[in-house]
């Protein structure tokens, strides 16, 4: 008998030592009794079958037995790649329970996750996507290649978007609503407007490009981490059943504080194979101490001002990667027409919408394209903010100069005028630099990016983004000079 009292209190020594850690999160808004778990690396589909079959007997007996947790159990399952997990609501001791599974990497308390603030203001001047492919700020044109992300697909992991809108020419579908709100439309407009950074006809970069709506966040622009990451989970399921990972990016214009099984989903759909754009963040601190921005394998994005400084309520530090037009970004918006939102949240979807450009452009997917973004770029930004490694704002390397290839930009729609955004007009290579006064078709009609007319060629610019090579570059550098 005292043997085995012996090895019974042994045995639970040894559980207690091994039981996974439950995380605290002292500084953020947590969804009462509501808990994401996360099994290790090597959990087997058996092994996370057989724990769920157990959770369900376990989270049974506990409420029956002490009723403190309505309408509780299992929510979310996550399965992915090397990541899986699951989310719900339950009492203290089943938590106990579930952390002494040997196979549990950590249990994480589920909280509250919300768009990186925005603030409107009417009747300013667009000019994120004319910065973009200039070398120099103040100018009115964006130049592209005609690809324009043609064969991507991109995911919208936000509010929701209001996929019938003008701007999208039937290029966006419904994809999944993680809110479960019953509510398939978005009454905040964020995810709209976002969208239309990425993909949209007059607003958008990659012109071309397919867009699926995943809404994660309900109409007051927030909702739970683990809603979040069923998010993530649903966008690699579907890209790899359509197109694969390597055609797919992924636009995240949201955080909270920090988590780790929001970071460890995002770097598992980064491993994958897709591009993931994060918001730095609105506070003007490190985002280091934002999900899923600290994650290093995203790109995360800070914002910049109009006239290249960074914006001031721009997130900074270590975690950043690259800057965006971010302050006074006019796009679409549900209902029809546009209107100017300014955040972080404006910044990310200029990287997703390049993303997808470059990624249909020069065949390039995942990680790489973080890098490549960061070989286009200029070093323009001024006041990075302490620890940031980067001034870089991103380019399309379409351009030289100051861009003369005209497009006018489009103006937000007055809320009392018809809610039609402005036509914006693109002209065939080579034509005059004065607006036609009737609109153009919407992309250049050579199918490279074509080079303002007149100006000179930009050998050293041509060299960069299709070669590269310093040796190759000197020995052929006399045919163009």
């Amino acid at each position: 008998m005292g043997v085995f009292r012996f090895i019974s209190i042994s045995l639970a020594a040894v559980s207690a030592a091994n039981a996974a850690q439950i995380l605290s999160m002292p500084h953020a808004q947590t969804v009462p009794n509501s808990y994401i778990v996360m099994m290790k690396d090597d959990t087997s589909d058996d092994d996370f079958n057989h724990h769920q079959s157990w959770l369900q007997s376990t989270h049974t007996h506990n409420i029956t037995r002490r009723a403190t947790v309505q309408n509780a159990g299992m929510r979310h399952k996550y399965n992915f790649h090397k990541m899986k997990g699951y989310s719900g609501v339950f009492d203290d001791e089943t938590i106990k329970d579930i952390a002494k599974d040997p196979k549990v990497m950590f249990v994480e308390p589920d909280t509250i996750i919300s768009v990186h603030g925005k603030v409107d203001q009417n009747n300013v001047p667009s000019w994120g996507l004319a910065r973009i492919s200039s070398s120099k700020p103040g100018t009115q044109d964006y130049t592209y290649d005609s690809s324009a992300g043609e064969g991507i697909t991109v995911y919208s992991v936000d509010t929701g978007v209001d996929i019938n809108h003008e701007d999208f020419e039937g290029r966006a579908i419904w994809g999944s609503n993680q809110v479960n709100d019953g509510d398939d439309n978005d009454r905040s407009g964020h995810g709209t407007h976002t969208s239309g950074t990425m993909v949209g006809k007059e607003f958008g970069i990659a012109k071309k490009a397919k867009l699926v709506a995943v809404k994660v966040l309900g109409n007051d622009g927030s909702g739970p981490t683990s809603g979040i990451v069923a998010g993530i989970n649903w966008c690699v399921e579907h890209a790899r059943q359509n197109g694969g990972t390597n055609k797919a990016v992924m636009n995240m214009s949201l955080g909270g504080g920090s988590s780790s099984a929001l970071n460890r989903a995002a770097a598992q759909a980064v491993e994958q194979g897709m591009f993931l754009s994060v918001a730095a963040g609105n506070d003007n601190t490190d985002a280091r101490s934002s999900s899923p921005a600290s994650e290093p394998s995203v790109c995360t994005v800070g914002a910049s001002a109009e006239d290249d400084s960074r914006s001031s309520f721009s997130n900074w530090g270590p975690s950043l990667d690259l800057f965006a037009p971010g302050s006074n970004i006019i796009s679409a918006r549900p209902g029809g027409g546009s209107q100017s939102m300014s955040g972080t949240s404006m910044a990310a979807p200029h990287v997703a919408g390049l993303a997808a450009y470059l990624m249909a452009l020069e065949g390039i997917s995942g990680g790489a394209v973080c890098d490549r973004l960061k070989q286009l770029g200029s070093a323009s930004i001024s006041d990075v903010g302490p620890g940031t490694p980067t001034n870089v704002l991103i380019n399309n390397g379409g351009a030289k100069g100051d861009g003369k290839s005209p497009k006018p930009s489009p103006k937000p729609s007055h809320p009392s005028e018809p809610q039609q955004p402005t036509e914006p007009q693109q002209p065939a290579p080579g034509e005059p630099s004065t607006p036609a006064p009737a609109p153009m078709p919407p992309t250049p009609q050579h199918p490279h990016t074509p080079f303002p007319g007149g100006d000179d060629f930009d050998f050293d610019g041509f060299w960069k983004k299709y070669f590269g090579g310093e040796h190759w570059r000197k020995m052929f550098s006399s045919f163009f000079n």
